[in-house]
């Protein structure tokens, strides 16, 4: 994303370089994606609202940040009501359409304003599938040299894992691990097993303390038939952060109390 937009007069003056790197920062934790880097992102982002409050690219962040946290915590909770109840997720979506609604306001023309409102309008109770694609094909318009906006329009047209585009995208940015797991995910559905597999373990050679890499690998080898060896992937993510929910809900879905 670029966020060498012009900034405010107040910015220009005093504190520009210290709001653009703690957006810089903050970015680099969202796209760790994972739950660890949300939660550094938030207030670096914070922070940086507060130091420069009209300055659209923080709220873009923060809005993408929520946007990826709450899908998070509602993909870590599914069908079991415990969870459900104890990882509310509509908060952070809300908590994304706002702070999208603010970018635009302050940005119309930013590219990644349009991109974090579609990313907000994709789950939720402000899910709007006709107004997400018109923002996610705006921002491509807008900035299609940026591979962030290029994988929100290629979600939007359906995740087509045979779209040159999402390879075009991986091709910009090899680690852009949010666009890896769509790819293996919709490669899985497809009952494309061994070519999702190879994403994702590009995706754990990239990024190999990734808690929903692991857990994909997981779910993956066990619809193979492989739930030993499931089991071992999930045993070598609980390793890392053993109190992830998400860790303990692929457990359960391989019938193994926690």
């Amino acid at each position: 994303m670029n966020i060498e937009t012009p900034l405010q007069k107040e910015i220009e003056t005093d504190g520009e370089v210290r709001v653009r790197e703690l957006v810089r920062r903050g970015r680099a934790q969202r796209l760790a994606f994972d739950v660890p880097g949300y939660e550094e992102a938030v207030p670096l982002l914070r922070e940086a609202i507060e130091l420069a409050p009209a300055f659209a690219p923080a709220y873009v962040e923060l809005s993408e940040t929520y946007s990826c946290w709450g899908f998070r915590r509602e993909s870590s909770c599914l069908g079991f009501w415990r969870e459900l109840h104890l990882l509310e997720f509509q908060s952070l979506y809300d908590l994304a359409y706002g702070y999208a609604e603010t970018a635009l306001r302050l940005a119309p023309e930013l590219a990644a304003a349009h991109r974090a409102m579609a990313a907000a309008l994709r789950h939720g109770a402000k899910a709007d599938p006709e107004r997400r694609a018109r923002e996610a094909a705006l921002a491509a318009e807008l900035d299609p040299a940026d591979a962030e906006n290029l994988a929100e329009r290629w979600r939007v047209r359906g995740y087509d894992p045979d779209d040159a585009a999402v390879r075009h995208i991986l091709e910009m940015v090899p680690a852009l691990l949010a666009v890896r797991l769509d790819l293996a995910a919709a490669l899985c559905e497809r009952g494309r097993y061994a070519e999702a597999l190879v994403e994702l373990e590009d995706a754990l050679r990239l990024h190999p303390a990734n808690i929903q890499v692991y857990y994909d690998i997981a779910m993956l080898l066990d619809r193979k038939g492989l739930r030993a060896k499931a089991l071992e992937i999930l045993g070598k993510a609980s390793s890392l952060r053993s109190s992830d929910p998400m860790i303990k809900q692929g457990f359960a879905l391989l019938g193994e109390a926690v």
